[in-house]
């Protein structure tokens, strides 16, 4: 979010059907969708070289995925971000 004059981040968290949401929004420079297409790859990132691995959100889509969960993202230039994730309740995940 940073530049920007607005900054707003928010985070919720609700129960449904057996899983727990949890949605992750900013108000942040958004992204193009080339790029959040790409956002789940490892090493994939818009930083210069030195500045990012392009690892964090592909380390976190795998933790996700391992504990039968999802993750996605919608996003819009000059708008903001949102991240959802959906994790099965502990005694309702697949064995």
């Amino acid at each position: 979010m940073e530049g920007t004059q607005l900054r707003h981040l928010s985070l919720t968290t609700q129960r449904k059907k057996g899983m727990v949401h949890i949605v992750i929004s900013d108000t942040g420079h958004g992204m193009a969708p080339s790029v959040s297409q790409r956002v789940f790859e490892p090493f994939f990132t818009t930083k210069p070289p030195g500045e990012g691995t392009g690892l964090g959100l592909s380390v976190s889509y795998g933790i996700i995925q391992a504990h039968a969960g999802m993750i996605s993202v919608e996003s819009t230039p000059n708008v903001g971000t949102t991240f959802t994730i959906l994790l099965p309740l502990y005694g309702e995940a697949k064995k």
